[in-house]
Order: C-alpha cells, then structure tokens, then sequence
C-alpha cells in the first residue's frame, strides 16, 4: 500500500520545468480554444488577419505560464525536491490566469464579440481541478521529454561506438598495411638483390642466347625492386616527408593511367599539413579513384586541394563517369573507410552527382 502511495505521489512530481514545452503546450491548448473565432471570419484577409491576433492573443497566458516557471527554476531559494513546494509552484502559476483571464476576455469581446470564461478562476472546485489537469499534463509532458533524452542519448553512444569501431578499423588496416609494406621492403626486395646477385654470377658462363636471357630477368628483377616494389610500398605506407604528397599521389595514380586521364591540383599549404591528415587525405583520394573505377567508366577524373589561411582544406573529387542518384547510392567498403577519415579528421563530406554528369565529392577539413 506505501508503495503504490510513494509511487502515485512520484507521478505527480516534482519535475523540472522545461519552459519551451510549457509554453507550446499552453499555446495549443488557447488556440485550440479560440479557432471558433477564426472559422466564424468570412474568407480573405480579415480571416487571416484574425488569425494572427489569435495567434497572439493565446502567446499571452502561454508566454506567462513559461516565464515564470523559468523564474522559479532559476531563482528559487526553496528545495526543488520537495513535493509541497512543487505544488505551490504550480499553484501560484495556476493564478496567471487571473492577470490574463481579463485581457483576453476583454480583447475577444471587443474585437470578436466573443464571449471568454476562464472557469477555472471562478470557483475553488474549478481551480482544484484545473491544479490537478495541469500536474497531470506536466508528469505527461516530462516523462515524454525524458524518454526522448534517453532515446537520443542510447542514439549518441552508439555514434559514438560507431565511430571508436570505425577509428579501430582504420588503425588495425593501417597497422597491416605498415606491416605488409615493412615485409616487402625488408625481405622480398631484399630476396630479389640476391636473386639477381647469383644471376650476374652465371651469367658469363653460359651460350650467348642463355646469356641474354638471364640479362633480360636481371633487368626486370632490377625493375620490379627499384620501381614497381618501391612505389607499392609507398601506396601501402606513405611517408609525406620524402616526396610530399604530390609525388604519393602521384605514385597511386600511376597503376591507373592506363585507362583514365588525372588532373591533380595541391597548393603549397596542403604540403605543410601535418602527416595524419595528409594521410586522410590520400587514402580518401585512393577509395575514390578507385569507386570511380568501379562504377565507370571514367575517362578524367580531377583532384583539387586547399588549405585557406583559416587553415581550412578543402579536397574535391570528380569524374565524369555515368554518375548515379543520390538516394541509390549504397555504403560499400569503400564509402565505409572515407567516411571514416571524414570523422577521425573532424570532418564533413559532400556529393553531387546525377545520371549521365558524372560524380563529385567535397571533403571539408577543420584546422
């Protein structure tokens, strides 16, 4: 019995005050009351002009009502769990309606020759169970606003676990990409010096024809290690402070020429961007050479990118590919990882693209 006594009187309060909803609620409640007013206008401006003053008319208990809950919230000097004093709040706001009663009645009267009876003011019954209306809306009221917070705080940690998940991908992906690149460097281009080594040694030995053979393999081995070995290496781990970013990008667009034509555009700021974002950068430029591979074909395709005094860059990507509509575009792999560059960097991504005009994304970047 004390139990379900404790947990009617935890219904009833005390709860805080959200002015906003407070007044919202009021102003759809006075509204609603006056619409006869405005449906009793004849058509035209005159009915549109009532509206407006209904419109106002009803702000003005409302607005009331909301300052002065913000009032005591904000300046009370009493306890704010105590369940008493909630219900004297509540009270003395229920009296407002003495100050504004008069005005409206006054105002609908004149203008509309509408009669107004605020009947809660009239009798101590009335003003009970008007108190008593009002408890009852506000519990509604703060137990729907805080099943919305609590909705869209559960909905912000799993954005937020989202994007930890994401971030750990892309560290685990870099971390083999590191790994591979290190294995390459350190033991197949190593493999392949010795290799040649022990090619060159023979080489004098044999028939010119065998001769010329070996010198053949020697030349692509060389090849292999010095140019195509080196440049995968550098795709799969860049290191900006040899060649900078241009000369990274330029590598990984190298392996595609063969069927699409570049045009690369980096101002001299962008180089001076510290290596994690120069990263990001380079690995959203090989997802979207590589999406513009895909979902071609793709003859050009233009890379531009900034950084403004603000420190602000700015890199777009286009193509002049068959393009698509935005809402059929799905998250593949792909989009997956530079969405997650977009957030690790801080930043924010655009896509313009319609069938038949190809393809266009901007990645914004904060300092």
């Amino acid at each position: 019995m004390r139990a379900s006594i404790r947990s009617g009187l935890s219904f009833i309060g005390p709860y805080p005050y959200n002015p906003y909803l407070i007044f919202l609620f009021f102003f759809a409640f006075y509204f609603s009351r006056f619409v006869p007013v405005i449906i009793a206008q004849p058509h035209g401006l005159h009915r549109w002009l009532t509206a407006f003053i209904i419109l106002l008319l009803s702000a003005i208990p409302s607005f009331s009502f909301a300052l002065l809950s913000y009032l005591m919230q904000r300046f009370r000097r009493w306890s704010s769990t105590s369940l008493l004093f909630y219900l004297c709040e509540v009270a003395v706001g229920q009296s407002v309606l003495f100050f504004c009663a008069p005005i409206l009645r006054l105002t609908l009267r004149k203008l509309f020759l509408f009669k107004f009876e605020a009947s809660i003011t009239l009798t101590r019954e009335f003003f009970i169970g008007s108190l008593i209306m009002v408890l009852i809306a506000l519990a509604i009221m703060h137990r729907a606003e805080r099943t919305i917070i609590n909705r869209l705080f559960l909905a912000d940690q799993l954005v937020t676990k989202l994007k930890t998940d994401r971030e750990d991908l892309i560290e685990a992906d870099e971390a083999i990409r590191d790994h591979t690149s290190r294995f390459l460097h350190d033991r197949i281009q190593s493999d392949l010096m010795v290799v040649s080594i022990k090619l060159r040694s023979v080489a004098g030995k044999s028939s010119d024809e065998v001769n010329e053979v070996i010198y053949r393999a020697i030349s692509r081995l060389e090849n292999t290690r010095t140019a195509d070995l080196r440049n995968l290496v550098q795709i799969l781990a860049p290191n900006f402070q040899v060649g900078g970013l241009s000369s990274t990008i330029g590598n990984l667009l190298e392996q595609y020429r063969t069927t699409m034509d570049f045009s690369v555009i980096i101002d001299n700021e962008t180089e001076e961007l510290e290596s994690k974002v120069l990263l990001g950068i380079f690995r959203i430029i090989e997802q979207s050479v590589l999406n513009s591979l895909i979902h071609g074909p793709t003859n050009r395709v233009r890379i531009e990118i900034s950084t403004d005094d603000r420190g602000i860059s700015t890199l777009v990507i286009s193509d002049d590919g068959p393009g698509v509509l935005l809402k059929g575009i799905s998250s593949g792999v792909g989009t997956a990882i530079i969405d997650s560059w977009v957030g690790i960097l801080n930043g924010s991504k655009e896509i313009n693209s319609t069938p038949g005009h190809g393809y266009r994304l901007q990645v914004t970047i904060p300092k």
